[in-house]
């Protein structure tokens, strides 16, 4: 059982000026590229397509642009009502109608004629559906199911039919229980059961809301999305044994509540079922994993309801995908590959980067900052991680600099260029190794590693002005791709730490001139030692450029970019 589902709420669609439609154009560019990684299988919308209930033109222009894109039909697109969905000057009293359901409970007797009362303020955003879908709301059953198939239920909830005052209603509106249960009676509580809705629970009034709960536990619900509050967040509540996943709007002039959407993922069988929540940037303009999702490790949310989490998710291995350079891992075939099961899957988010800049840089190491310290470090001592790098130099340095040589159950896989595979331990192809060590009687130290090409003393003399001692290492004959196996890199790092440890206490500062393969970079950004090396600087090499070389940053200070 496999599905992966895009969810967006709020679009506010007649909200668009220019930052708005520079988000919306780089969303659809997103969307495009995570359904080339994988396709979606559905699309999720929870509320507020229109604004004020202004019209429905844009909303329907931006769903079907997202359903082109992604090649869905609207038979696979699924969108309920929010309270900015109805026109709040119909019935005729809307007002006093609500304040007076507001001190009630539990609706009960009254229920029936209050919803079909205030329902009639949506007739706008039904007349939308329909041309938007190509079918018609049932309005006669204000919640309803459709099932995607026989493995996924998608529950419609109407949670805005009583709305009018946003301000003032938070924590006193209706949902209508007895239909909710009425709804959910002929539920299959073997498939997946996904309800959308646009408001929150403590939207609801205290007693709807855990009758609510109560009802979803009874029935089976396994997720709960919506919207309405702008903000991204997830949490499970144990006792109803259900996910509830909240997502932020999709328009981006309000810089307290940037835009941001959410992708759904359910693999029952490889135990990847998980929200991975994505933010806008306005500064950066590009989409970015959001990292103010509290429960959610790097923008990942590992579900943890009963149907979702067949292996304790602290006593999972780890794998990261450190790939920067061209298109992102496939999981699916190194975990075949590798014998890798019951993974927690992490990735960078980045694709095919290329920094200009040391604004760049620093955003790049900001980010990797926030993944270490999110993932890696607090990983449980006696799990595997398992890293799969290709990326920048500096950057590679960097992640071995703050994971530091203590942690013997790290594996890092190498990609052999030549053969198109990752590799690890299969053989050992027993490399050579040279060194040659020039001393000057300065306190500055350069260190080239002569790998995958050789450094010429010329470039470095570009950068670094003055008189400098020499470690050089490397093979005979450096070439890209080579050096790729585990033995040979673990005896490469075993060289070099060995020729640094003894004589790094000597110098005011070290200089990296490094040329090797990705998983080599880490390893010699392991033995650099927090509190025994100098300041360490990496350089970045670029062929185009003269000098050819650049300093990005000092590694003793990215714990405080």
């Amino acid at each position: 059982m496999k599905y992966r589902w895009l969810h967006l709420s709020d679009l506010h669609s007649y909200c668009d000026p220019i930052k708005t439609k520079i988000m919306r154009d780089a969303l659809i560019d997103e969307i495009n590229e995570l359904n080339k990684e994988q396709p979606f299988s559905f699309i999720l919308i929870t509320g507020d397509i229109s604004d004020q209930n202004r019209g429905y033109d844009k909303a329907r222009e931006l769903i079907w642009e997202i359903m082109s894109i992604t090649g869905l039909s609207s038979k696979c697109v699924f969108i309920v009502p929010g309270n900015h969905d109805l026109d709040r000057k119909k019935p005729k009293g809307r007002k006093q109608i609500v304040e007076k359901l507001w001190e009630t409970n539990i609706l009960n007797d009254i229920e029936e004629e209050a919803i079909q009362q205030l329902m009639f303020g949506q007739y706008d955003f039904y007349e939308a559906y329909e041309s938007i879908l190509q079918r018609r709301y049932p309005i006669d059953k204000v919640h309803f199911i459709m099932n995607f198939d026989n493995n996924i239920n998608i529950i419609h909830l109407n949670t805005s039919w009583m709305c009018y005052d946003s301000i003032i209603e938070t924590g006193k509106i209706h949902i209508g229980l007895n239909k909710v249960y009425s709804c959910l009676e002929m539920l299959n509580d073997e498939a997946i059961n996904i309800a959308i809705g646009h408001h929150r629970i403590s939207d609801f009034n205290k007693v709807v809301g855990n009758s609510l709960k109560s009802i979803f536990k009874s029935k089976k619900v396994d997720l709960y999305l919506g919207g309405h509050c702008h903000k991204a967040f997830t949490t499970y509540d144990i006792n109803a044994d259900t996910e509830f996943c909240f997502c932020k709007q999709t328009r981006a002039e309000d810089y307290n509540y940037p835009a941001g959407f959410v992708v759904g993922n359910i693999d029952i069988d490889n135990n990847q079922n998980y929200f991975v929540f994505y933010n806008w940037s306005v500064r950066d303009s590009i989409w970015k994993y959001d990292y103010s999702v509290e429960s959610a490790k790097h923008g990942k949310y590992y579900l943890q309801g009963k149907k979702f989490n067949n292996c304790k998710v602290r006593s999972r291995d780890i794998i990261i995908d450190f790939k920067l350079l061209g298109m992102p891992l496939d999981f699916t075939s190194i975990k075949q590959k590798f014998k890798l099961k019951n993974t927690l899957d992490y990735r960078l988010g980045y694709r095919d980067i290329d920094p200009k800049d040391h604004e760049d840089w620093y955003r790049y190491l900001k980010d990797l900052l926030n993944f270490y310290n999110s993932i890696i470090e607090e990983a449980p001592d006696d799990i595997k991680i398992h890293i799969f790098p290709l990326a920048p130099i500096p950057l590679l340095v960097a992640l071995g600099y703050l994971m530091q040589n203590n942690n013997s159950n790290i594996n890092i896989y190498q990609y052999d260029e030549n053969n198109g595979m990752w590799v690890f331990n299969e053989k050992d192809d027993k490399i050579t190794i040279k060194d040659k060590f020039i001393s000057r009687d300065s306190d500055k130290l350069v260190f080239s590693l002569n790998v995958s090409a050789c450094i010429k003393t010329e470039d470095i003399d570009c950068v670094i002005n003055d008189r400098y001692d020499l470690l050089s290492i490397g093979v005979e004959n450096p070439t890209l791709s080579y050096l790729n196996y585990n033995a040979d890199v673990l005896r490469v790092k075993k060289i070099v730490k060995e020729k640094l440890d003894s004589i790094a206490y000597k110098y005011n500062e070290i200089h990296l001139f490094l040329a090797a393969p990705a998983g080599l970079c880490i390893e010699i950004g392991r033995i650099i030692r927090k509190n025994i090396y100098p300041n360490t600087f990496i350089y970045n090499y670029c062929n185009a450029d003269i000098p050819r070389y650049t300093k990005i940053y000092n590694l003793k200070e990215i714990k405080q970019i």
